[in-house]
């Protein structure tokens, strides 16, 4: 682990702050501990597949593992389902005690691992489609298929936001549309 390069983003600030005011240091709590156990699991597969862990960016759509190894596309996809199998583990632990905030923790820990599977990139559920689409089309025709079912994600969660008057389905919304449609942001 000698060299490895910690960076964070300014983006991760801002969202770090726009969830301790929404929800306090609690809700802060809840979704650290949700994406700790998510990207243990990442680096558990990591490690187990040999690859080489260079640096870590924590961005605005979470952490982003930079990693090097002559790795499989099997275990490629092992990597990246890895992490939200870990979240859902990690929610299934907390949602077996009985203590408040280990139950809060374990919904916060299942909504984000429902949300990371949906199929937008960067998204893990986007790459896991991405990996799946390009074994039966052209890479352009799958980015193009992933751009459209993110636009549609997108577009639901901003109409179910509005419909709810939910501003953090809303947000999310808005956000995944970014995410789909302007790869640069990713």
């Amino acid at each position: 682990m000698a060299g490895l390069v910690l960076t964070v983003s300014p983006g991760f600030v801002l969202l770090a702050a726009a969830v301790y005011f929404a929800g306090g240091m609690g809700a802060l709590a809840a979704m650290g501990a949700a994406a700790l156990a998510h990207e243990l699991g990442h680096l558990t597969a990591m490690f187990l597949a040999g690859a080489a862990i260079r640096g870590i960016r924590v961005t605005a759509c979470g952490p982003v593992i930079d990693y090097s190894g002559d790795l499989t596309a099997r275990e490629e996809m092992g990597i990246v389902a890895a992490g939200p199998l870990a979240g859902l583990f990690f929610a299934v632990l907390c949602f077996i005690t009985d203590i408040p905030f280990l139950l809060y923790t374990g919904a916060i820990a299942l909504l984000a691992t429902l949300f990371n599977l949906l199929p937008v990139l960067p998204l893990d559920g986007g790459r896991l489609a991405q990996y799946l689409l390009e074994t039966v089309m052209r890479r352009e025709t799958a980015e193009a298929v992933l751009r459209l079912t993110g636009t549609l994600c997108a577009l639901g969660a901003l109409v179910t936001g509005l419909c709810i008057r939910s501003a953090a389905a809303a947000a999310a919304g808005i956000w995944m549309g970014a995410l789909a449609n302007f790869p640069q942001l990713r």
